[in-house]
C-alpha cells in the first residue's frame, strides 16, 4: 500500500497544478533544456520521469467502465506483456509482462496499471473515481507517469499519444517533466548550491525560492527560456532542482523538474 500512496499523492500534487499558459509547442526542447542543465553541473544521467494528468470525465464511474478505459489506455500506450500478480515489476521480473490492482471503497474506485511498453519506458497509469454525493457527480482523474533510462527515447511520440487521449475527453492535460542524476561521493550543500547557481546564471534564471534542512537542497527558479510556470506564493517559478546525498549509496543525487519536481527526493 505504500506503493499506491506514493502514486496517490503523486496525482494529487499534479492535479493542484494550476498552469498559466497550456501545453508549450516547445516541450521538446524543454526536455534538452534539463538534459543540458544536468550535463552542466557535471551529474551523470540516471533516469528521466515524465507525469501527465487531470480530470477527464466531471462524473464517478463504475468496476466495468473503469476497466474498459483502462484496457483502452493499456492497448493506446502500448503496454506488452502479460498480466502477473501486483507489484512484482518492481521486484526484478524480466519480460513482457504487466500488473494491475484496483481498489474498492465507499464513493471511491482505483484502477493502477503498470508495465513497460514498446520503448521499454516504466508506464504507470492511475484510474481514479470519486463520488460526491453532497456537492455533485463526482469525477474521474487519469495520471499517466512514464519512467525512462535512456534520455527520453521517443518520449514526444508517447506524449502526443496522451494529449490525444485527453482531447477525446475535452479536457486539458497538466506534464511535468524531471531528470535525476548522480555525482560519486559526497557533495556538501554550499558546494551543490554553488554549482547551481552557476547553471541558473547560464539559462537567465532567477531564483525565487531556496529551501535547505537535513542534508537536502532545493531551489525554485524561474527562467524566460520555458513558457509555462506555475506560482509559489506570488512568485512564478518553472524549474525546481534538489539535491540530495544518499549515504548508503555513497552519491548524491540530483533533481531538475519543470514546473516543479513531483517525484519523491
Amino acid at each position: 500500500m505504500k506503493k499506491n500512496g506514493k502514486f496517490f499523492m503523486m496525482g494529487i500534487i499534479l492535479f493542484l497544478l494550476i498552469p498559466i499558459f497550456g501545453f508549450s509547442v516547445d516541450q521538446y526542447e524543454e526536455r534538452d533544456l534539463l538534459i543540458g542543465v544536468l550535463e552542466e553541473t557535471g551529474a551523470t544521467f540516471l533516469e528521466g520521469d515524465i507525469s501527465l494528468g487531470g480530470t477527464i470525465l466531471d462524473r464517478f464511474i463504475g468496476y466495468e467502465e473503469i476497466k474498459d478505459i483502462g484496457n483502452n489506455l493499456r492497448n493506446n500506450l502500448e503496454i506488452k506483456g502479460n498480466l502477473i500478480e501486483s507489484g512484482s515489476l518492481y521486484e526484478g521480473v524480466e519480460g513482457d509482462y504487466y500488473w494491475e490492482e484496483i481498489v474498492e471503497e465507499e464513493g471511491f474506485l482505483q484502477l493502477m496499471i503498470q508495465g513497460l511498453d514498446s520503448y521499454n519506458n516504466i508506464v504507470t497509469i492511475t484510474l481514479s473515481s470519486y463520488e460526491d454525493v453532497d456537492l455533485g457527480p463526482g469525477e474521474t482523474t487519469l495520471f499517466i507517469n512514464l519512467i525512462n533510462k535512456e534520455q527520453f527515447v521517443e518520449i514526444n511520440d508517447i506524449i502526443v499519444k496522451v494529449e490525444k487521449i485527453f482531447d477525446e475527453y475535452g479536457k486539458p492535460v497538466n506534464i511535468t517533466t524531471c531528470v535525476i542524476g548522480t555525482f560519486d561521493g559526497y557533495m556538501d550543500l554550499r558546494e551543490n548550491e554553488k554549482r547551481i547557481l552557476g547553471v541558473a546564471r547560464a539559462i537567465k534564471g532567477k531564483i525565487v525560492e531556496e529551501y535547505k534542512e537535513d542534508g537536502v537542497l532545493s531551489l525554485s527558479i524561474f527562467t524566460p527560456y520555458i513558457e509555462e510556470y506555475v506560482f509559489t506564493g506570488n512568485k512564478k517559478m518553472n524549474m525546481n532542482i534538489a539535491v540530495r546525498f544518499n549515504e548508503y549509496e555513497d552519491r548524491t543525487y540530483i533533481w531538475i523538474g519543470t514546473p516543479i519536481i513531483t517525484v519523491g527526493y
